[in-house]
């Protein structure tokens, strides 16, 4: 009977300061992967916006963004309609948008299937695809699981990735959430050694690596 207790007892505290680093860090985090897609789908924009076969994607993608301003459901189905026949580049930029008016709504299930679908569509580059990984679990990270975390991120933790850095901190967080403070250090250090990670990033680690007893 006390062994159970005491088990509970630790899994409460164990949840607790999870909640406590993702409040703490969670949104940081979020702001983080955002920056990055917003730049990224800048990108994609401005290539589109070469290639007049793309004229048409752009009108539709533009008009459902419009739409969201005063028909949110309208507009999904209008960039869900975009992410099934559109050009790869709109496919990307339409499922993006989908996930993320699904998420701010609080449907978090479906907003990770989309990011998941995103991720596993072969015609767009690798780093649309990672990045699409990201997200589902920055939208999706108490949701999801820790196994689910490792799944999805653990093949851009490694040093050639640009979002390497990144996807480590969402694996730390993931791991104090599981109780693993080993792995969590790993994870933070090596970020704090990382010459490319941006200052944030690293002050982010030690800050946490404090608060686990570095």
């Amino acid at each position: 009977m006390s062994d159970e207790l005491f088990r509970e007892v630790d899994e409460e505290v164990r949840q607790d300061r999870y909640q406590q680093v993702w409040k703490r860090y969670g949104t940081l985090l979020v702001i983080a992967v955002v920056a990055i897609v917003g730049a990224t789908v800048a990108f994609v924009v401005w290539r589109g916006a070469q290639e007049s076969a793309r004229e048409a994607d752009s009108t539709r993608f533009l008009a459902a963004v419009v739409q969201e301003q005063t028909q949110r459901d309208t507009a999904i189905l209008q960039l869900r309609d975009i992410a099934n026949d559109g050009t790869p580049g709109y496919r990307f930029l339409a499922s993006l948008r989908e996930a993320s008016l699904l998420a701010d709504a609080g449907n978090t299930a479906e907003a990770v299937a989309v990011f998941d679908s995103i991720a596993a569509d072969d015609d767009l580059g690798a780093s649309y695809r990672d990045m699409a990984r990201l997200l589902a679990v920055a939208r999706g990270m108490e949701l999801l699981g820790s196994d689910e975390v490792e799944q999805r991120l653990s093949a851009l933790n490694t040093e050639d990735n640009p979002f390497r850095v990144t996807a480590r901190e969402f694996l730390a967080v993931s791991a104090i959430r599981n109780g693993n403070d080993v792995q969590a250090r790993e994870l933070l250090q090596a970020n704090v050694d990382d010459s490319e990670a941006p200052p944030a990033s690293r002050n982010r680690a030690i800050e946490l690596l404090s608060a686990l007893g570095n």
